[in-house]
């Protein structure tokens, strides 16, 4: 009886591309640009040595807490690269149920990670189901080991997708095509899967190394007095011994490393052509 009206269609016909750039560079600089000129501005000291919030932040506690963020990314991002393989390779070539195991794999990002870290510090507990039957919780809580253990949990979802969906696009006539010739499956693995689904594995890799590098929850919650990551720095900076501006600094000098080691790898690997296949 009522038609229907493709409203968002015709308002986007009618207006010029030119309001579209300038509503994309618009957002760009409210929400990128601005924040991250002000955490510059807010980073000098302009009363007195300009670099001295810079100083600080490049001494030993903090400068721990900047090398100890870089080396759990760099573990737990190749491990979480191999368990998303496996969970996509399973799904794809090894069950049919593939929409149920694919919200089985999504659906802990329902449940909020400070709840999932909890839990994993009560599973791991004295008097949790770990120790009672192992006797032992093999050196997981309060240690690196746990707060890679946390970040592995929570970020395998990021993971398992870039690669499910590179994956699912490898052409299975090749794959025929390696067995017919001898090949073993780990050999077709290795030669013909890895290869093929290397934009994927861009893609996560980025992904969960940037997520596992500013993480905040799981060293809080999982690790110990040593294991701080320069998230916890920035929030104590700010929150416990209120100096706005040495947490300022400490976001500038981090993103200039990410933004650094991006840069490194894009030299290696042009990422943009990688992420086109994806």
């Amino acid at each position: 009886m009522f038609r229907s009206v493709p409203v968002v269609d015709t308002f986007r016909d009618r207006l010029p591309a030119t309001i579209h750039v300038l509503f994309g560079i618009g957002f760009i600089a409210l929400f990128l640009l601005l924040p991250i000129a002000l955490l510059v501005i807010n980073s000098l000291n302009f009363g007195g040595e300009l670099l001295e919030n810079y100083r600080i932040a490049l001494s030993d506690v903090y400068l721990r807490a900047i090398f100890n963020s870089l080396f759990i990314a760099a573990v737990t991002t190749p491990i979480l690269l191999l368990l998303a393989f496996f969970v996509s390779y399973f799904i794809i070539f090894q069950t049919e149920r593939t929409r149920l195991m694919l919200g089985l794999v999504l659906l802990p990002m329902w449940i909020a990670y400070i709840i999932r870290y909890l839990g994993i510090q009560l599973f791991l507990y004295p008097n949790g189901p770990v120790v009672s039957v192992f006797d032992t919780n093999f050196g997981l809580l309060f240690s690196t080991a746990g707060v890679v253990l946390g970040l592995v949990s929570g970020f395998l979802p990021f993971a398992v997708l870039p690669i499910y969906n590179s994956l699912s696009g490898v052409d299975r006539d090749l794959i025929d095509a390696s067995s017919v010739m001898g090949a073993t499956r780990l050999s077709t693995i290795r030669h013909v899967m890895v290869p093929l689904s290397i934009p994927g594995f861009v893609t996560a890799g980025l992904l969960v190394f940037i997520l596992s590098a500013g993480a905040f929850l799981a060293p809080d919650i999982l690790g110990g007095p040593s294991d701080l990551m320069i998230a916890n720095m920035i929030e104590r900076s700010y929150s416990e011994i209120f100096d706005i501006n040495l947490a300022a600094a400490l976001a500038v000098i981090y993103t200039g490393i990410l933004l650094t080691l991006l840069v490194a790898f894009n030299s290696y690997l042009n990422i943009g052509e990688v992420l086109s296949d994806v």
